[in-house]
This record gives structure tokens, sequence and C-alpha cells, in this order.
């Protein structure tokens, strides 16, 4: 193992709009997923993102308006990352709609822990499409078959699998250590 690629929502902190889509009716719950694959992807604007899933809701939800202003980095997986990197590659792979990850939720000294982060606005793509995970892997340098994935929904996990990665679904720090200890042996 060359690289180590983490998701941020999910990951480093925690998913907001999944578990705001969790509590929408079901009816609503796959419009507004598929809104927010194209606005992450970079397909519709903020305007039009923002009445779409207000139509959905029937509300404009806080979630959407504070642009992430909750989040919560989990620094003890910073720490695992950090020491890591003496010995990795680090990327970072996330579907998000803007830079807010390195404007407003990573310090630079951080960002410094990864040596590629992709946003999927900026390539027009989205987990889990192979293509975003063989573009992590060429900007890190390294084949896929030495890259490991972790994410917190299994369908991105599965992708990364899809194109010769290996994968951990996370579930919490305990568990990924537990994980990254085996891999990485």
């Amino acid at each position: 193992m060359q690289a180590i690629i983490f998701d941020c929502f999910g990951v480093l902190t925690t998913d907001y709009w999944r578990e705001f889509v969790a509590r929408m009716p079901l009816a609503a719950q796959s419009t507004l997923n598929d809104l927010n694959k194209a606005y992450d992807a970079g397909f519709i604007p903020l305007a039009e993102y923002l009445s779409s899933v207000e139509a959905a809701c029937g509300h404009r939800p806080e979630l959407v308006e504070a642009n992430h202003g909750g989040a919560t980095k989990n620094q003890e997986l910073l720490a695992v990352i950090r020491s890591l990197k003496t010995n990795y590659k680090i990327g970072l792979l996330s579907n998000i709609a803007s830079n807010w990850i390195t404007e407003k939720f990573l310090t630079e000294a951080e960002q410094q822990l990864f040596d590629s982060m992709i946003f999927s606005h900026t390539v027009k793509l989205t987990k889990p499409d192979a293509a975003i995970f063989e573009l992590m892997a060429e900007r890190l340098g390294v084949e896929p078959a030495n890259c490991l994935m972790v994410d917190d929904l299994e369908i991105n996990c599965e992708g990364a699998k899809a194109v010769g990665m290996q994968a951990v679904l996370y579930q919490n720090l305990s568990q990924l250590k537990t994980d990254l200890a085996v891999v990485l042996k």
C-alpha cells in the first residue's frame, strides 16, 4: 500500500446532509439525493439547488443555508492521518459543491497532511464514479491497486474496489484503527 485516501463527510466530519435527508419523507429522499449529487458535481448552480431543495422539502432547510457551519472535525482521525503521512501518500476525496473544506474547515497545517485533494465540483465527477477514483490515484502518482479508500458509504467503497483499490468502510475511529492494522501490515 502506497496511498490512503479519505472521504470528508461522515469520516473527517459528520454528514449533516445524510442526517437531514433521513428525516425527510421517503418520497422526497431520492429527489434530494439526486439534487445533491448534481450540485456536488457542479452541474447546477446554488440558486437552482436551493430552490429545488426548498420545493422538495416544502421549506429551505437551515443546513443548506449554513454551508456546513456546524461541522466538527474528527481531531483524533487527523492525528492518525498525521502518523500515516510519514509512510503513505494521503488523499482527500469528497463529493462537495464548493471549496468549503479548504476555505473554512481545514486549517492550512491540516491541509498539508494531504498530498492531493479532489472535490467533486472541480472535476465534474462524484463518487462512486470509477473515473474519480482513477483520477485520485493518478494525482497521487500511485496505481489504484496500491491505494486504500476510507469512506463511510458502502457504495463508495464498492466504487473504489471496482478500479482495483482496497477499501475500508468507516464506522468509527476504533474500527478504522483495527482495519488499518490488518490492511497495512
